[in-house]
């Protein structure tokens, strides 16, 4: 659901009479947005802030509502990421993964095939997040997930440089941590 979407949700949908606590009601609401499709596996359930603008609710109520999706094994969170649709022991699909993964992935498969020689540099981050049209945020997370795996490396203040093939991880490696960085164990 892009948040355009999201903005057109109703807090009016709310029954805050009634005898449902909201975050059962918001959590129902979501629920039934993953039932339907319109939030898939992969995607992200809208943050903390989000729930509070749109729904008129609490912090707590909204940690509340992201708490009630896991505990229906609907959704997992990633600390410092986000919480997601799916569940963490399922490895995602290409088609769910979050962008950072994707990046990741797309960068390495390019410098596996000689677009980024080792030793030379990268684009920075902010050609990276024009190209892939994200925010610097999603293209730091890419960035790690990158130098962890051993791809590249960062020379400050020179920028990220592809690292030489013996740093490389083997394939499987690779795929462990891509399904490692969309959550799955």
């Amino acid at each position: 659901m892009n948040n355009e979407q999201w903005r057109r949700a109703k807090p009016d949908e709310l029954d805050r009479e009634g005898p449902d606590p909201l975050y059962l009601q918001v959590a129902d609401i979501l629920t039934d947005r993953i039932k339907r499709g319109k939030l898939r596996i992969g995607d992200q359930v809208p943050g903390e802030t989000e729930l509070l603008r749109t729904y008129r609710i609490s912090r707590g109520t909204a940690r509340q509502v992201h708490r009630e999706l896991r505990t229906r094994g609907l959704a997992y969170t990633v600390p410092a990421m986000g919480t997601f649709v799916g569940r963490r022991d399922v490895t995602p699909s290409p088609y769910s993964m979050p962008a950072y993964a994707v990046i990741a992935q797309d960068l390495a498969t390019q410098i596996r095939a000689g677009v980024y020689p080792p030793d030379k540099a990268i684009p920075t981050r902010g050609a990276l997040s024009k190209q892939y049209e994200v925010s610097v945020h999603t293209v730091r997370h890419a960035m790690k997930i990158l130098q962890e795996a051993g791809w590249v490396f960062y020379r400050h203040p020179r920028g990220t440089f592809v690292a030489s093939p013996d740093q490389w991880p083997d394939p499987g490696v690779w795929r462990k941590k891509i399904a490692v960085a969309c959550g799955a164990d």
